[in-house]
């Protein structure tokens, strides 16, 4: 009976949301995210998704479709974080001789601000999601939140050390 019971549980638990293959999606994403206003760019690689896969506007295609850029942008974050790391060090090596190395702590507060920022952004998608309850709304959500949070992450720290 048990088993029966778990079977007849798994059978009508909704299927989780697996992102789509980005491999269509790739060059015109990587064009627009490197390009003159990537801020634009925000969403539309999903949005071309949803309307070119078989299913694409049911939720567990819009929720893959919404993964899959996230995974872009996470992707972007990934590549560009090792610069972003070297020009405050940079920095700090360039700041130590003055002030006692006083106000050398850019690769310091870059990381630790990273490490808050992820835990932010997983805990404010997580509070954005549960604002659905128990709907099936709740992925598509979540996921369009971790997908604006990591594209606007790229975006802010490329300005943030632009200037230097």
């Amino acid at each position: 009976m048990t088993r029966v019971l778990a079977l007849l549980l798994a059978l009508a638990a909704p299927a989780a949301a697996q992102p789509a293959d980005p491999a269509p999606y790739r060059a015109a994403f990587d064009a627009c995210a490197a390009g003159e206003a990537p801020r634009d760019c925000i969403g539309d690689t999903a949005q071309v998704c949803m309307e070119a896969e078989e299913g694409g506007y049911t939720t567990l295609g819009m929720t893959g479709c919404t993964m899959m850029e996230q995974g872009l942008w996470d992707e972007v974050l990934n590549a560009e974080w090792p610069g972003h790391r070297a020009a405050a060090q940079a920095q700090d090596e360039a700041e130590r001789p003055y002030f006692d190395g006083q106000f050398s702590k850019a690769d310091e507060r870059l990381l630790a601000a990273q490490r808050a920022w992820i835990a932010f952004r997983d805990a404010d998608c997580s509070a954005a999601g549960a604002s659905w309850g128990s709907g099936s709304m709740r992925h598509i959500e979540y996921a369009g939140c971790s997908l604006h949070h990591t594209a606007e992450r790229v975006l802010d720290l490329r300005a943030l050390w632009a200037r230097n």
